[in-house]
């Protein structure tokens, strides 16, 4: 989902019009709040889990 929301975000820099952008950004800020809220921040692990990726 994160990727997903990252996609997005490079969709709404592409956009054409500056409010079908904002929706894009929106709808990828929401798509980002909803998979950390899933993996749960405070999660055991999720640390090291992170530490992988960068």
């Amino acid at each position: 989902m994160v990727s997903m929301a990252g996609e997005l975000r490079r969709a709404a820099r592409a956009a054409p019009q500056p409010e079908l952008a904002q929706k894009i950004e929106r709808s990828a800020v929401e798509l980002e709040k909803t998979a950390l809220a899933r993996v749960g921040q405070a999660g055991p692990g999720i640390g090291a889990l992170l530490d992988t990726f960068v």
